[in-house]
């Protein structure tokens, strides 16, 4: 991995974190054009996704996490993401895809993006007490709560 690389993404984290959301899509894509074998690409698009979705554009938001569950099945979330979450960009990606349709309340959609999760038992976030949980149990949860509250 090259310095540029990991400046670029640290850059796009920085600008997401104050809202300027386009600078931050800026500096992802810098990184997907300039090192497109980079291990650091799957995981500027996943972030290109969650700009979109921040701006509420949950059609390109999706477009993006489909993306990389595409062209980079194998990938790993990257240690430079902020360190809790582990194992593939693909389950982090159908998780934000039913966050996504659960904004736009298309529950059924939802609901089958959950379904394509039980394929990564190994992927999850840790949590600050040292608990676990897979980004298919944190869908089945975003999933509970949107039922209940638009009872």
């Amino acid at each position: 991995m090259h310095d540029n690389e990991i400046t670029l993404f640290t850059n796009g984290l920085k600008y997401a974190q104050n809202e300027f959301y386009l600078d931050s899509i800026n500096e992802f894509r810098s990184i997907i054009h300039k090192y497109p074998d980079s291990e650091l690409a799957d995981d500027a698009l996943y972030n290109i996704g969650l700009c979109y979705f921040n701006m509420q554009q949950f059609d390109k938001s999706i477009s993006y996490f489909e993306t990389v569950i595409k062209d980079y099945p194998e990938g790993t979330i990257s240690i430079l993401d902020g360190g809790n979450e582990f194992g593939k960009t693909s389950a982090k990606c159908y998780y934000a895809i039913v966050n996504c349709y659960l904004a736009i309340s298309n529950i059924e959609k939802a609901k089958e993006n959950v379904l394509l999760l039980k394929r990564f038992p190994d992927s999850y976030v840790l949590f600050n007490d040292n608990t676990k949980k897979s980004f298919y149990d944190l869908a089945e949860n975003a999933i509970t709560t949107y039922a209940k509250l638009i009872r």
